[in-house]
Protein backbone atom coordinates (compact mmCIF):
# COMPACT_ATOMS: atom_id res chain seq x y z
CA UNK A 1 0.00 0.00 0.00
CA UNK A 2 2.54 2.67 0.97
CA UNK A 3 6.76 2.55 0.53
CA UNK A 4 6.77 4.30 4.36
CA UNK A 5 4.72 6.19 6.41
CA UNK A 6 6.28 10.02 6.70
CA UNK A 7 5.74 9.15 10.82
CA UNK A 8 7.03 5.83 12.73
CA UNK A 9 9.88 3.56 13.13
CA UNK A 10 10.00 1.00 9.92
CA UNK A 11 12.10 -1.60 11.54
CA UNK A 12 12.75 -4.45 9.01
CA UNK A 13 14.04 -8.47 9.49
CA UNK A 14 17.84 -8.54 8.82
CA UNK A 15 18.04 -11.55 5.56
CA UNK A 16 21.75 -10.54 5.36
CA UNK A 17 23.54 -10.66 8.11
CA UNK A 18 25.31 -7.63 9.53
CA UNK A 19 28.81 -8.97 9.24
CA UNK A 20 27.96 -9.81 5.68
CA UNK A 21 27.01 -6.04 5.15
CA UNK A 22 29.87 -4.78 7.23
CA UNK A 23 32.71 -7.28 5.54
CA UNK A 24 31.35 -5.46 2.28
CA UNK A 25 30.88 -1.89 3.34
CA UNK A 26 34.74 -2.32 4.59
CA UNK A 27 36.90 -3.45 1.66
CA UNK A 28 37.45 -0.69 -1.04
CA UNK A 29 34.66 -0.97 -3.57
CA UNK A 30 35.62 -1.85 -7.05
CA UNK A 31 34.14 -1.32 -10.66
CA UNK A 32 32.55 -4.29 -10.94
CA UNK A 33 31.45 -4.68 -6.83
CA UNK A 34 29.68 -1.20 -7.01
CA UNK A 35 27.11 -3.18 -9.43
CA UNK A 36 26.28 -6.13 -7.30
CA UNK A 37 25.90 -3.79 -4.41
CA UNK A 38 23.64 -1.40 -6.30
CA UNK A 39 21.60 -4.54 -7.02
CA UNK A 40 21.81 -5.71 -3.77
CA UNK A 41 20.51 -2.10 -2.55
CA UNK A 42 17.59 -1.87 -4.61
CA UNK A 43 17.18 -5.57 -3.67
CA UNK A 44 16.32 -3.95 -0.18
CA UNK A 45 14.59 -0.76 -1.82
CA UNK A 46 11.71 -3.30 -3.40
CA UNK A 47 11.11 -5.22 0.00
CA UNK A 48 10.75 -1.80 1.79
CA UNK A 49 13.73 -2.66 3.54
CA UNK A 50 15.11 0.81 3.92
CA UNK A 51 16.83 0.16 6.89
CA UNK A 52 18.84 -2.74 5.10
CA UNK A 53 19.88 -0.50 2.49
CA UNK A 54 20.70 2.48 4.21
CA UNK A 55 24.60 1.38 4.04
CA UNK A 56 24.59 0.43 0.90
CA UNK A 57 22.94 3.49 0.16
CA UNK A 58 25.33 5.87 1.68
CA UNK A 59 28.10 3.90 0.13
CA UNK A 60 26.69 3.57 -3.05
CA UNK A 61 25.77 7.52 -3.32
CA UNK A 62 29.50 9.16 -3.85
CA UNK A 63 30.38 6.22 -6.36
CA UNK A 64 26.85 7.35 -8.15
CA UNK A 65 26.95 10.88 -8.23
CA UNK A 66 24.15 11.28 -11.36
CA UNK A 67 22.15 8.36 -10.14
CA UNK A 68 18.93 10.49 -9.39
CA UNK A 69 16.78 6.94 -8.59
CA UNK A 70 19.71 5.47 -5.93
CA UNK A 71 19.76 9.19 -4.46
CA UNK A 72 16.31 9.36 -4.01
CA UNK A 73 15.60 5.86 -2.30
CA UNK A 74 19.13 6.93 -0.11
CA UNK A 75 17.22 10.07 0.84
CA UNK A 76 14.03 7.78 2.11
CA UNK A 77 16.46 5.87 3.91
CA UNK A 78 17.91 8.17 5.88
CA UNK A 79 14.65 9.63 6.63
CA UNK A 80 13.93 6.08 7.49
CA UNK A 81 16.98 5.48 9.74
CA UNK A 82 15.95 9.25 11.96
CA UNK A 83 13.50 7.23 13.49
CA UNK A 84 15.45 4.64 15.17
CA UNK A 85 18.42 7.05 16.37
CA UNK A 86 18.11 8.12 20.15
CA UNK A 87 17.97 11.77 20.66
CA UNK A 88 15.99 14.69 18.97
CA UNK A 89 19.26 16.35 18.07
CA UNK A 90 20.43 13.05 16.46
CA UNK A 91 17.14 12.74 14.58
CA UNK A 92 17.05 16.60 13.29
CA UNK A 93 20.37 16.38 12.03
CA UNK A 94 19.56 12.99 9.76
CA UNK A 95 16.49 15.14 8.56
CA UNK A 96 18.01 17.92 7.61
CA UNK A 97 20.59 15.61 5.93
CA UNK A 98 17.57 14.01 4.62
CA UNK A 99 16.02 17.20 2.64
CA UNK A 100 19.62 18.06 1.28
CA UNK A 101 19.95 14.18 -0.08
CA UNK A 102 16.45 14.64 -1.69
CA UNK A 103 17.21 18.03 -3.07
CA UNK A 104 19.81 16.76 -5.26
CA UNK A 105 17.53 13.82 -6.22
CA UNK A 106 15.40 16.02 -7.54
CA UNK A 107 17.91 18.41 -8.88
CA UNK A 108 18.76 15.40 -10.66
CA UNK A 109 15.44 14.54 -11.98
CA UNK A 110 14.33 11.52 -9.98
CA UNK A 111 10.70 10.88 -10.85
CA UNK A 112 10.15 8.70 -7.49
CA UNK A 113 6.92 10.23 -5.83
CA UNK A 114 7.12 9.24 -2.29
CA UNK A 115 10.58 11.15 -2.50
CA UNK A 116 9.25 14.13 -3.96
CA UNK A 117 6.25 13.82 -1.79
CA UNK A 118 9.04 13.97 0.98
CA UNK A 119 10.91 16.65 0.19
CA UNK A 120 7.75 18.44 -0.14
CA UNK A 121 6.57 18.35 3.10
CA UNK A 122 10.70 18.56 4.77
CA UNK A 123 11.66 21.66 5.94
CA UNK A 124 15.58 22.68 4.72
CA UNK A 125 16.17 23.30 8.80
CA UNK A 126 14.65 19.32 10.10
CA UNK A 127 11.60 20.97 11.34
CA UNK A 128 10.13 20.10 14.62
CA UNK A 129 8.53 16.15 15.32
CA UNK A 130 5.06 15.31 15.66
CA UNK A 131 4.21 15.10 19.25
CA UNK A 132 1.55 12.67 18.83
CA UNK A 133 -0.35 12.66 22.35
CA UNK A 134 1.97 13.37 24.78
CA UNK A 135 1.57 9.79 26.83
CA UNK A 136 4.60 7.72 26.49
CA UNK A 137 2.49 4.75 26.99
CA UNK A 138 0.65 5.76 23.78
CA UNK A 139 3.56 6.45 21.86
CA UNK A 140 5.30 3.07 23.06
CA UNK A 141 2.15 0.71 21.71
CA UNK A 142 2.18 2.55 18.47
CA UNK A 143 6.10 2.23 18.15
CA UNK A 144 5.85 -1.22 19.07
CA UNK A 145 3.01 -1.69 16.37
CA UNK A 146 5.31 -0.37 13.78
CA UNK A 147 8.12 -2.56 14.70
CA UNK A 148 5.51 -5.56 14.25
CA UNK A 149 4.58 -4.22 10.73
CA UNK A 150 8.09 -3.64 9.64
CA UNK A 151 8.97 -7.40 9.96
CA UNK A 152 5.97 -8.83 8.38
CA UNK A 153 4.29 -9.66 12.25
CA UNK A 154 0.65 -7.97 10.97
CA UNK A 155 -1.63 -9.34 13.61
CA UNK A 156 1.20 -8.23 16.65
CA UNK A 157 1.01 -4.89 14.94
CA UNK A 158 -2.62 -4.68 15.09
CA UNK A 159 -2.70 -5.89 18.81
CA UNK A 160 -0.30 -3.00 19.68
CA UNK A 161 -2.33 -0.56 18.14
CA UNK A 162 -5.15 -1.28 19.01
CA UNK A 163 -3.32 -0.75 22.76
CA UNK A 164 -2.46 2.87 21.95
CA UNK A 165 -6.30 2.97 20.14
CA UNK A 166 -7.93 2.08 23.28
CA UNK A 167 -5.62 4.86 25.54
CA UNK A 168 -6.86 7.15 22.69
CA UNK A 169 -9.69 6.36 20.87
CA UNK A 170 -9.41 9.51 18.76
CA UNK A 171 -5.97 9.02 17.74
CA UNK A 172 -6.15 9.12 13.50
CA UNK A 173 -2.39 7.76 13.65
CA UNK A 174 -3.51 4.50 15.57
CA UNK A 175 -6.79 3.85 13.98
CA UNK A 176 -5.48 4.02 10.44
CA UNK A 177 -2.50 1.65 10.99
CA UNK A 178 -5.11 -0.54 12.84
CA UNK A 179 -6.61 -0.73 9.17
CA UNK A 180 -3.15 -0.57 7.29
CA UNK A 181 -1.95 -4.19 9.34
CA UNK A 182 -5.10 -5.46 8.41
CA UNK A 183 -4.63 -4.21 4.66
CA UNK A 184 -1.27 -6.09 4.76
CA UNK A 185 -2.17 -9.15 6.18
CA UNK A 186 -4.57 -9.62 3.06
CA UNK A 187 -7.82 -8.91 5.19
CA UNK A 188 -8.70 -6.19 2.99
CA UNK A 189 -12.62 -6.39 4.22
CA UNK A 190 -11.74 -6.22 7.94
CA UNK A 191 -9.21 -3.36 7.08
CA UNK A 192 -12.71 -0.80 5.47
CA UNK A 193 -14.62 -0.16 8.66
CA UNK A 194 -11.01 1.13 10.29
CA UNK A 195 -10.25 3.22 7.59
CA UNK A 196 -14.00 4.41 7.57
CA UNK A 197 -13.51 5.56 11.67
CA UNK A 198 -10.52 7.78 10.30
CA UNK A 199 -12.02 9.46 8.05
CA UNK A 200 -14.57 10.29 10.26
CA UNK A 201 -12.10 11.47 12.73
CA UNK A 202 -10.69 13.50 10.11
CA UNK A 203 -12.46 13.86 6.93
CA UNK A 204 -9.95 16.26 5.91
CA UNK A 205 -6.91 13.66 5.50
CA UNK A 206 -5.89 11.74 2.35
CA UNK A 207 -4.60 8.46 3.83
CA UNK A 208 -7.56 7.25 4.66
CA UNK A 209 -9.06 7.65 1.59
CA UNK A 210 -6.29 6.54 -0.01
CA UNK A 211 -5.64 3.13 1.80
CA UNK A 212 -9.13 2.35 1.85
CA UNK A 213 -9.29 2.86 -2.45
CA UNK A 214 -6.49 0.73 -1.76
CA UNK A 215 -8.29 -1.95 -0.02
CA UNK A 216 -11.42 -2.07 -2.90
CA UNK A 217 -8.74 -2.30 -5.23
CA UNK A 218 -7.52 -5.10 -3.67
CA UNK A 219 -10.90 -6.50 -3.80
CA UNK A 220 -11.75 -5.41 -7.41
CA UNK A 221 -14.07 -3.07 -6.58
CA UNK A 222 -12.97 -0.32 -9.01
CA UNK A 223 -15.82 2.17 -9.15
CA UNK A 224 -16.07 2.67 -5.27
CA UNK A 225 -11.80 2.84 -5.23
CA UNK A 226 -12.25 5.45 -7.28
CA UNK A 227 -14.46 7.60 -4.99
CA UNK A 228 -12.35 6.81 -2.15
CA UNK A 229 -9.48 8.00 -4.25
CA UNK A 230 -11.53 11.01 -5.71
CA UNK A 231 -12.34 11.49 -2.30
CA UNK A 232 -8.35 11.69 -0.87
CA UNK A 233 -7.95 14.71 -3.73
CA UNK A 234 -10.42 16.63 -2.32
CA UNK A 235 -9.15 16.47 1.44
CA UNK A 236 -5.61 17.15 -0.33
CA UNK A 237 -5.80 18.66 -3.66
CA UNK A 238 -2.12 19.64 -3.51
CA UNK A 239 -0.30 16.42 -2.67
CA UNK A 240 1.48 14.95 -5.66
CA UNK A 241 1.02 11.17 -3.89
CA UNK A 242 -2.58 10.97 -4.20
CA UNK A 243 -2.37 12.48 -7.49
CA UNK A 244 0.07 9.82 -8.55
CA UNK A 245 -2.99 7.22 -7.40
CA UNK A 246 -5.46 8.75 -9.01
CA UNK A 247 -3.94 8.30 -12.41
CA UNK A 248 -2.55 5.25 -11.79
CA UNK A 249 -5.34 3.80 -11.28
CA UNK A 250 -7.43 5.08 -14.72
CA UNK A 251 -4.02 3.03 -15.99
CA UNK A 252 -4.59 0.16 -13.61
CA UNK A 253 -8.20 -0.04 -15.07
CA UNK A 254 -8.32 0.93 -18.49
CA UNK A 255 -11.19 3.22 -17.36
CA UNK A 256 -12.12 5.34 -20.76
CA UNK A 257 -11.38 8.84 -19.43
CA UNK A 258 -12.11 12.19 -21.82
CA UNK A 259 -10.61 15.27 -19.71
CA UNK A 260 -11.91 18.64 -20.32
CA UNK A 261 -8.95 20.72 -21.29
CA UNK A 262 -8.71 24.75 -20.85
CA UNK A 263 -5.50 25.37 -21.72
CA UNK A 264 -5.12 29.50 -22.94
CA UNK A 265 -2.72 30.01 -26.12
CA UNK A 266 0.92 29.95 -25.36
CA UNK A 267 0.08 28.51 -21.39
CA UNK A 268 -0.04 25.31 -19.76
CA UNK A 269 -3.12 22.61 -18.27
CA UNK A 270 -1.52 23.34 -14.84
CA UNK A 271 -0.68 26.45 -13.24
CA UNK A 272 -0.66 30.36 -13.45
CA UNK A 273 -2.12 31.48 -16.49
CA UNK A 274 0.01 34.26 -18.15
CA UNK A 275 -1.84 36.03 -21.46
CA UNK A 276 0.38 37.19 -24.72
CA UNK A 277 -1.88 39.20 -26.52
CA UNK A 278 -0.04 38.48 -29.61
CA UNK A 279 -0.87 35.12 -29.94
CA UNK A 280 -4.55 35.46 -29.75
CA UNK A 281 -6.75 35.17 -32.83
CA UNK A 282 -10.04 36.89 -34.09
CA UNK A 283 -11.43 33.97 -36.29
CA UNK A 284 -10.88 31.45 -33.33
CA UNK A 285 -12.16 34.01 -30.44
CA UNK A 286 -9.39 33.53 -28.40
CA UNK A 287 -8.96 37.59 -28.11
CA UNK A 288 -11.57 37.07 -25.65
CA UNK A 289 -8.53 36.12 -23.78
CA UNK A 290 -7.53 39.73 -23.33
CA UNK A 291 -10.50 40.44 -20.94
CA UNK A 292 -8.83 37.41 -18.57
CA UNK A 293 -5.89 40.54 -18.27
CA UNK A 294 -7.93 43.38 -18.22
CA UNK A 295 -10.05 41.79 -15.63
CA UNK A 296 -7.20 40.40 -13.39
CA UNK A 297 -5.39 44.25 -13.48
CA UNK A 298 -8.59 45.59 -12.37
CA UNK A 299 -9.17 43.17 -9.46
CA UNK A 300 -5.03 43.66 -8.21
CA UNK A 301 -5.83 47.73 -8.67
CA UNK A 302 -8.83 46.88 -6.06
CA UNK A 303 -7.30 44.36 -4.09
CA UNK A 304 -4.32 47.00 -3.39
CA UNK A 305 -1.63 43.99 -3.57
CA UNK A 306 -0.38 41.60 -6.03
CA UNK A 307 -1.57 38.80 -4.78
CA UNK A 308 -3.38 35.93 -6.71
CA UNK A 309 -6.88 35.24 -5.26
CA UNK A 310 -9.92 32.99 -5.89
CA UNK A 311 -12.48 35.59 -6.43
CA UNK A 312 -10.00 37.47 -8.65
CA UNK A 313 -8.94 34.56 -10.60
CA UNK A 314 -12.93 33.12 -10.68
CA UNK A 315 -13.63 36.48 -11.83
CA UNK A 316 -10.90 36.87 -14.74
CA UNK A 317 -11.89 33.71 -16.07
CA UNK A 318 -15.97 33.91 -15.82
CA UNK A 319 -15.38 37.33 -17.97
CA UNK A 320 -14.02 35.32 -20.47
CA UNK A 321 -16.71 32.63 -20.54
CA UNK A 322 -19.30 35.85 -20.50
CA UNK A 323 -17.87 37.62 -23.98
CA UNK A 324 -17.35 34.10 -25.94
CA UNK A 325 -20.70 32.88 -24.82
CA UNK A 326 -21.85 36.16 -26.94
CA UNK A 327 -19.54 36.35 -28.97
CA UNK A 328 -21.01 32.47 -30.12
CA UNK A 329 -24.64 33.91 -29.46
CA UNK A 330 -24.46 36.80 -32.16
CA UNK A 331 -22.08 34.21 -34.05
CA UNK A 332 -18.97 36.84 -34.28
CA UNK A 333 -17.04 33.83 -33.89
CA UNK A 334 -18.11 30.52 -35.99
CA UNK A 335 -15.56 28.18 -35.42
CA UNK A 336 -14.58 28.98 -31.85
CA UNK A 337 -11.52 27.69 -30.39
CA UNK A 338 -12.52 24.21 -27.74
CA UNK A 339 -10.92 25.18 -24.64
CA UNK A 340 -13.06 28.25 -24.93
CA UNK A 341 -16.26 26.18 -25.51
CA UNK A 342 -15.12 24.03 -22.25
CA UNK A 343 -14.68 27.30 -20.48
CA UNK A 344 -18.16 27.92 -21.10
CA UNK A 345 -19.49 24.52 -19.80
CA UNK A 346 -17.28 24.77 -17.40
CA UNK A 347 -19.13 28.17 -16.49
CA UNK A 348 -22.45 26.80 -17.13
CA UNK A 349 -21.85 24.14 -14.46
CA UNK A 350 -21.12 26.12 -12.06
CA UNK A 351 -17.21 25.26 -11.36
CA UNK A 352 -15.33 27.49 -12.07
CA UNK A 353 -13.89 27.76 -8.49
CA UNK A 354 -13.33 23.96 -8.25
CA UNK A 355 -11.53 24.90 -11.77
CA UNK A 356 -8.75 27.64 -10.26
CA UNK A 357 -8.76 25.49 -6.72
CA UNK A 358 -7.53 22.12 -8.62
CA UNK A 359 -5.52 23.14 -11.66
CA UNK A 360 -4.63 26.90 -11.61
CA UNK A 361 -3.84 27.55 -7.51
CA UNK A 362 -0.48 29.03 -6.46
CA UNK A 363 0.33 29.22 -2.77
CA UNK A 364 -1.76 32.45 -2.33
CA UNK A 365 -5.11 31.02 -4.16
CA UNK A 366 -4.61 27.77 -1.89
CA UNK A 367 -4.97 29.60 1.26
CA UNK A 368 -8.63 30.06 -0.27
CA UNK A 369 -9.32 26.09 -0.55
CA UNK A 370 -9.98 24.98 2.81
CA UNK A 371 -13.19 27.53 3.15
CA UNK A 372 -14.55 26.22 -0.48
CA UNK A 373 -14.30 22.80 0.36
CA UNK A 374 -16.27 22.98 3.54
CA UNK A 375 -19.48 24.17 1.85
CA UNK A 376 -18.82 22.47 -1.55
CA UNK A 377 -17.44 18.91 -1.39
CA UNK A 378 -20.32 18.05 -3.92
CA UNK A 379 -18.72 20.63 -6.38
CA UNK A 380 -15.30 19.40 -5.55
CA UNK A 381 -16.36 15.66 -6.57
CA UNK A 382 -18.42 16.44 -9.76
CA UNK A 383 -15.47 18.44 -10.90
CA UNK A 384 -12.56 15.81 -10.37
CA UNK A 385 -15.19 12.83 -11.72
CA UNK A 386 -16.78 14.84 -15.17
CA UNK A 387 -14.27 17.21 -16.03
CA UNK A 388 -11.23 16.43 -14.68
CA UNK A 389 -11.22 12.50 -15.37
CA UNK A 390 -14.53 13.50 -18.09
CA UNK A 391 -16.58 10.34 -16.53
CA UNK A 392 -19.82 10.12 -16.21
CA UNK A 393 -20.74 10.07 -12.38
Amino acid sequence: MKNIRNFGLVLVLIFLSAGSINQVLAQETKPQDKVVLRSQAMEFVDQNRYLDAFPLLEKLAPLYPNDADLWAHYGIAILTRSGTLGSASERKTERIKAYNVLTKAKQLGTKNVNALNFLDNLPADGGVEDNLTGNPEFEKNLREGEGFFGRGEYDKAFTAYEKAFKINPKSYEAVLFMGDALYAAGKYKESEPWFAKAVELDPNREQAYHYWGDALMAQKKTSEARDKFVDALIAQPYSRLIWDRLGRWVGETGAKTAPLEITPPGNDALGAVRIDETLLKAENGTTSWKFYNETRKAQVVTSGSGKRTLAGEVAAFRKVAEVTRNDLKSGKVKYPDQNLINLVKLDDAGLLEAYVLMTRADEDIAEDYEGYRAKNRDKLRKFIIEFLLGMSK
